[in-house]
């Protein structure tokens, strides 16, 4: 197992259950160390084999303070030393207090520890005048130990560095997805997926589609006698309803315009029952603007204009993309619903011919459509008797 692996490995562990786990092997570490110390001085007795339990205590709260336990930790082993107990390598006590605190950032106070414990041997041999053997034993343990405290730092190094990587790595990760749900809320699925694939231009041409356009009867004239706050709150209020009942049909919301909303059905997947979808969605539509009311208070209306037929839809911009739909089906659904009537779902002949097996119409006629002259259209009531509602 690597070292990248090992490191996963241990990041599953249950922290409480590590915590525990080196409290234990530490406190043996030490009382081992006690009873082979390298220089043995008086037998140790209970009093020494305190220091084992305390330093594994005091490892147990290593996360909260690292700081405080490395310091702690630093004073039970300078209190150990006091008496002639047996000499022991400091960085067996120090270690996970010392490893965690650099870990932690606290590298001036870990220095200072590797300073105090691992150079005071050696100033101490060279100011003193002491026998050649018993000075070079002295310096066969400073160095030694001074060595062990300089890898417990780079261990606590490699364990600081490997969780800046982690807090990045995460970093990361939260914008990404963060960028990829900005993304979603402007785009389709497949589309965005295309587009982070770096395919360009995305243009489609779609034989048959269904395309819807909503407008709200008279809002710009309660808007302008009202606040704001409230326009925008009405709007919000109401076209996040839309957007809930497209999103239960199936059909992809274009854009919003104003106080105009633009859905439609078959793209950028093509389903078959485009149009149904569409009648469903339209229907629901009429009956929800009824439940909200304008900034003056009074209950919403709304004009519905559909037309099925081929489009052509793709995304435009770069720094802020747009999928939008282009011809003539498009530009027809939304004279449909500018010559509409306040209540009521306006639908082209085309589009009355899909539906007319599911749904009940009345034929309002000739209308006279800008661009296109005279058009029979048709006005979609309900379902016809024992069709349901499709979602």
């Amino acid at each position: 197992m690597d070292a990248g692996s090992w490191w996963q490995a241990l990041r599953r562990v249950p922290a409480p259950l590590v915590d525990v786990g080196l409290a234990v092997a530490l406190t043996v570490a030490v009382a081992l160390a006690i009873t082979f110390g390298v220089e043995q001085g008086r037998e140790p007795d209970a009093l020494a084999y305190a220091l084992a339990p305390t330093i594994g205590a005091l490892s147990l709260l290593r996360r909260r303070w690292p700081l405080a336990v490395l310091l702690a930790s630093a004073a039970a082993l300078i209190l150990y030393n006091q008496p002639d107990y047996p000499g022991l390598f400091s960085s067996v006590p120090l270690s996970v207090a010392l490893v965690t605190a650099w870990a932690a950032g606290r590298r001036g106070w870990a220095l200072a520890v590797v300073a105090w414990f691992g150079l005071t041997p050696l100033v101490f041999v060279a100011v003193s005048d002491l026998p050649g053997d018993y000075a070079a034993r002295i310096l066969s343990g400073a160095v030694s130990d001074l060595a062990l405290l300089v890898a417990l730092l780079l261990l606590g190094e490699a364990i600081r560095g490997r969780r800046a990587l982690d807090a990045a790595h995460r970093l990361l990760l939260a914008e990404q997805e963060r960028s990829e749900g900005l993304l979603l809320n402007v785009l389709p699925a497949p589309i965005a997926d295309r587009l982070k694939r770096g395919e360009e231009p995305i243009a489609d041409r779609f034989p048959e589609v269904t395309v819807l356009f909503a407008d709200l009867v008279e809002f710009t004239a309660s808007s302008d006698r009202s606040s704001p706050e409230r326009v925008v709150q009405v709007l919000a209020d109401l076209f996040t309803a839309f957007d809930r009942l497209a999103a239960r049909h199936g059909l992809e919301k274009i854009k919003t315009v104003g106080d105009a909303y633009m859905v439609a059905g078959g793209l950028p997947v093509p389903r078959p029952d485009h149009a149904q979808a569409v009648a469903e969605m339209a229907l629901a539509v009429r009956e929800e603007a009824g439940r909200h009311r304008d900034p003056a208070g009074r209950p919403l209306q709304v004009r519905i204009g559909i037309d099925s037929g081929p489009v052509v839809a793709g995304v435009i911009g770069t720094a802020k993309f747009s999928y939008d739909l282009w011809g003539d089906t498009v530009n027809t659904a939304s004279r449909m619903e500018s010559t509409g009537v306040p209540g009521c779902i306006q639908v082209t002949d085309r589009a009355y011919r899909r539906l007319r097996d599911r749904y009940r119409f009345e034929r309002r006629g000739p209308v006279q459509v800008k661009g296109k002259g005279e058009l029979v259209t048709w006005f979609l009531v309900g379902r016809s008797d024992g069709s349901g509602p499709r979602a």
